[in-house]
C-alpha cells in the first residue's frame, strides 16, 4: 500500500492503522448572529491513528483561534473546507489543555488528513499551529472517562456526555504564543513545507532551523 504523504509503500501494519483513523458522529454546527463564533450542536470525536479519542462535546462555542490569523490570508478560514471538523476538535482541545501541546497539534495534523487534505495543505497547516499556534506548560486534569487509556473499540459517542464542560477542571497556565510572527518568512517557506518536507517531523526540523521554535 502507499503511503498517503509520501508516496512509498507502506507495511500493512502501517495502513491498517492509517485505515483506523475516523470520525465518530456527524456534527452540525449553528453560526452565532455575527458570523464569528460557530456553536457545535452535537457530540462527535475524532479517533486518531493510536486509537486515542478526542471527543467534543455539544454546545462548544469555538472560533477558529488555535489557527494563527495570519494562516487564513493564506489557506482560508477554518471553517471552510475539508478541515473543518479537524479545526474544531484542535480548538477545543487547545482551549482545555488536557494533552500535551505538541501532541494536540500533530492530531490537528492527522483530523486534516482524515478528512481527506492534501499532504501538502496539511503540512502548511501544521507549520503553521506548530510555528505559532498556543502551547501550554501543564496537562489539565480531567474527568478519568476521557482520559488517553479510553480504547476506540469500547467508546460510544453516549460516553462524551462525560464531557460537560462544568466537569472539567481549567486551572491557570502559562500560555505561551509567539508576540511577533513573520508572516513573509513563513509565505515563503510553504512551498518547502509543502514539497521538501516528507512528515510533521520535518516541518518541525525545517521551522526550528530557519524560523526558531521558541523565542
Amino acid at each position: 500500500m502507499i503511503d498517503r504523504d509520501t508516496g512509498r509503500g507502506i507495511s500493512e501494519n502501517a495502513a491498517e492503522r492509517t485505515v483506523m483513523a475516523h470520525y465518530t458522529g456527524r456534527p452540525r454546527f449553528e453560526w452565532d448572529e455575527d458570523g464569528r463564533i460557530m456553536t457545535l450542536l452535537n457530540r462527535f470525536a475524532f479517533v486518531d491513528d493510536a486509537q486515542l479519542v478526542w471527543s467534543v462535546p455539544a454546545m462548544v462555542r469555538v472560533d477558529g483561534a488555535s489557527i494563527p490569523k495570519f494562516a487564513w490570508s493564506i489557506l482560508g478560514s477554518p471553517f471552510v473546507g475539508r478541515y473543518r471538523k479537524a479545526s474544531v476538535v484542535h480548538d477545543w482541545y487547545c482551549d482545555i489543555r488536557t494533552r500535551e501541546w505538541k501532541a494536540t497539534h500533530r492530531m490537528f495534523y492527522e483530523a486534516m488528513r482524515t478528512s481527506k487534505v492534501s499532504g501538502a495543505k496539511a503540512r502548511i497547516m501544521y507549520a503553521a499551529v506548530y510555528y505559532a499556534g498556543p502551547r501550554w506548560d501543564i496537562v489539565a486534569n480531567y474527568d478519568a472517562e476521557l482520559a488517553d487509556t479510553v480504547a476506540a473499540k469500547t467508546y460510544s459517542l453516549d460516553q462524551s456526555a462525560l464531557a460537560a464542560i462544568e466537569q472539567i477542571e481549567r486551572p491557570e497556565v502559562t500560555i505561551w504564543q509567539r508576540r511577533q510572527i513573520d508572516e513573509d518568512a513563513f509565505v515563503a517557506m510553504c512551498d518547502d513545507f509543502a514539497k521538501r518536507c516528507a512528515s510533521i517531523e520535518d516541518v518541525e526540523i525545517m521551522i526550528e532551523d530557519h524560523m526558531g521554535a521558541t523565542e
